[in-house]
């Protein structure tokens, strides 16, 4: 992560926020005290999204039992599993 001081980052916002958005870096600011970072608006909704996913109860043994079986082998393809998403979601009548 780079880091910079809160004089050169004043000196050269608009510079940093197109450089975090091109990069998809972080930049840490620090002045004599404190420090903070500076990210993309997408980074910091991918950051958000991920915090909620693991909040839900169950997703990370969910998640975790399913990379156990797609490492041995046992996957659908993507036209298989929008088959039956679409039959659960728009039965035929």
């Amino acid at each position: 992560m780079k880091t910079i001081t809160a004089t050169d980052a004043q000196a050269s916002l608009s510079k940093l926020i197109e450089q975090v958005n091109k990069d998809n870096k972080i930049i840490e600011i620090i002045n004599e005290t404190d420090r903070g970072v500076m990210m993309s608006r997408e980074h910091y909704e991918g950051l958000q999204e991920m915090l909620h996913l693991l909040s839900q109860s169950g997703f990370k043994s969910d998640f975790d039992q399913s990379v156990k079986e797609a490492d041995q082998g046992y996957t659908d393809s993507f036209e298989h599993v929008l088959v039956s998403l679409s039959s659960s979601y728009f039965p035929r009548t």
